[in-house]
């Protein structure tokens, strides 16, 4: 009938029938257990916790606060807090550091409000103090942070602010500091290019996590509706793989001022990055998300295995948090079907 054509009529008859705090329950559980597939802890003493279990302790993480862009400067506050609070607990739990010790990534759009190119010099005015501040309280807690990939529209003041911080001398002989690059994007290899030569100006290694890219519904859409005569990001993702494998091929040959992080969930991208890697004696490791991909890395992490190094991108925050996490990895790429199955399930 008419009424259950509006979802809100449907959970309305729904509640009728089973009891409003029945049903409140039903969904509360729901996010339950999918916070715990995908989301390391609430907390992130909780995620440590967690990480340091015998289940977890073959792998490296890399630690991410969940929460969308910072709306308000009070926001920004809160994100910068929280981030610098985990900074801390990471290094109380962590014996040393090293390529194998656990990191953070840190959104550039959690720590300042209006983080847009029309506002670039606001941003680099205000938020490159913070970031740098940042930054030195994660070298001197000897723990690595990683600057999360955006919009497209926000990769040049990412890559200035980026430059910014590791030019700073207050970081000098740090090899702490790394970037997300988003393969998808057409100007992908131009960014590694970019990346090896800001290394090789500033003595440092820099971490550089390569992924496939997370905003391709959106990349499209602003494209569409500002009328530009070409996307940012590959249309196809038969093009994206491609790109993937030659960005690796650019990572491994830039090595050792850049080290790669190959994020990949991808059985023959994992295969293909083995081969070029061993050829050229590279150092690097693999990473995944947190609830995905342990069948793959199964085979790959552990000394009765191949003994390479795989890196878990760990979600921390509460169940208010995850919907909007939830949804971005759906809209990841078409790959991504087990991950609606692992929800049905």
């Amino acid at each position: 009938d008419a009424d259950m054509k509006d979802p809100r009529g449907i959970l309305a008859r729904i509640a009728g029938r089973i009891g409003e705090p029945v049903l409140r329950t039903a969904f509360r559980q729901a996010m339950r257990i999918m916070g715990h597939q995908f989301v390391m802890g609430r907390t992130i003493e909780e995620a440590l916790d967690r990480a340091n279990s015998e289940e977890h302790r073959v792998y490296r993480h890399s630690f991410d606060m969940l929460g969308e862009a910072a709306l308000t400067a009070p926001d920004a506050e809160n994100y910068l807090e929280a981030y610098r609070q985990a900074i801390t607990a990471i290094s109380s739990r962590t014996e040393h550091g090293g390529p194998d010790a656990p990191s953070i990534s840190v959104k550039l759009s959690a720590l300042f409000p209006r983080y847009e190119y029309t506002q670039r010099q606001r941003v680099i005015r205000e938020l490159t103090p913070r970031l740098l501040d940042l930054a030195t309280h994660a070298r001197d807690q000897n723990v690595a942070l990683t600057i999360d990939a955006e919009e497209a529209e926000r990769l040049e003041i990412s890559l200035q602010l980026l430059a910014e911080v590791a030019r700073s001398p207050d970081l000098q002989g740090w090899d702490g500091l790394g970037l997300a690059v988003q393969a998808y994007q057409k100007r992908a290899r131009d960014v590694i290019a970019w990346l090896a030569e800001l290394a090789r100006s500033t003595n440092k290694v820099l971490n550089v996590r390569l992924v496939k890219g997370a905003y391709w519904d959106t990349e499209i859409k602003r494209a569409q509706e500002r009328g530009y005569a070409s996307y940012p990001v590959f249309t196809r993702k038969v093009n994206t793989d491609v790109s993937y494998l030659a960005c690796a091929r650019d990572l491994i040959a830039a090595s050792p001022s850049l080290y790669p992080q190959f994020a990949t969930h991808n059985a023959h991208t994992v295969s293909a990055i083995i081969e070029l890697a061993l050829g050229r004696g590279t150092q690097f490791e693999f990473q995944r998300l947190h609830g995905m991909g342990e069948q793959l890395y199964e085979q790959i992490v552990g000394a009765e295995r191949f003994n390479f190094p795989c890196r878990v991108y760990a979600p921390v925050g509460s169940h208010e948090d995850l919907l909007p996490y939830l949804v971005r990895r759906l809209l990841e790429n078409g790959a991504n079907t087990s991950f609606v199955n692992r929800i049905v399930d």
